[in-house]
Parts: C-alpha cells; structure tokens; sequence
C-alpha cells in the first residue's frame, strides 16, 4: 500500500499512516485496511487476482448518504420547531462541495490521499470525496453513533 508524504513523495509505512490518521481522527481506527481504501482516489485504482478494483468510490457512496444521515439527526435535534424546508437548507449549506473540500484540507485528507490526478483544483474535490470515503469507513468501522461525534466536532 502506498501513503502519501507532505512532501509529495510516497511510501509503505502502515505505522506513518496509522499515525496520520490517528490525528485525523483522534481514534485508533480498527479495522486500518477499509481506512487505506478510503484514500484511494480511482485514478490510483488497482485491481486484485480475483479482478476486483480497489478504490474509494463506494466508500464515498456510503459516506455521502451517512453525512445526510448525521446532518439530518443533528439539525432534527437542535431545531425541534424548525420546518422541513429550513432543515433541509442548513443541510445542504454545510454538506456542498467547497465546505466539503475546505473542511478535508483542514484536517489534512490530501497528506494520505492518493490519486494520479496533478491538477490543484481537482485535487482539491477529491479531498472532499475522500472524507466522504472515511466517513463511510468510520460508519462501518464504528458505527453511526462514534461517526456522528467525530462529524460534528469537526465541523
């Protein structure tokens, strides 16, 4: 597995990576191999023996719908008056793209993403994807609960 240095170089240490996440997340991931697919951009694919391609577009998947999920069940508890329209505006404010790629900057997704994309702007979304991607990773890791608590104390 490769891991991504600050300095643009790369390498196969899970020990850096582990830590790298480990400050990301502020918890020992279990399962470490569903945190490394995360960070796997599909430009970076690869395929295994049995010809399945490792990438982290169905984490994505996951974590997208989860971040709904979470969004959701924070706004319906924090505004118990609130209507369905207003809910769903603040929602869609703090799930769009650029908030979504300025908070996985922030927490330093592009230190570990890996892509053989150049481009700054387009390096710039797939920070967002890949904390879609760890979001659906943490889901399955830990549950919707532990997720729900990272999310909101890094927003």
């Amino acid at each position: 597995m490769l891991f991504k240095k600050s300095n643009g170089t790369y390498l196969v240490d899970k020990r850096e990576f582990s830590s790298r996440l480990r400050k990301i997340l502020g918890f020992k991931p279990g399962n470490l191999r569903l945190y490394e697919i995360a960070f796997i951009h599909r430009s970076a694919s690869y395929t295994l023996p049995d010809g399945k391609r490792v990438n982290n577009e169905r984490l994505e998947y996951l974590g997208d719908a989860v971040l709904d999920a979470i969004l959701s069940d924070y706004l319906f508890e924090k505004f118990p008056d609130a209507s369905e329209g207003f809910m769903t505006k603040i929602r869609s404010r703090i799930v769009n793209r650029e908030v979504l790629n300025h908070l996985a900057l922030s927490m330093g997704i592009n230190d570990i993403l890996i892509s053989n994309i150049n481009s700054i702007h387009n390096s710039k979304n797939l920070c967002g994807d890949a904390l879609e991607a760890l979001i659906g990773s943490i889901f399955i890791d830990k549950g919707f609960k532990k997720t729900k608590k990272l999310f909101i104390r890094k927003v």
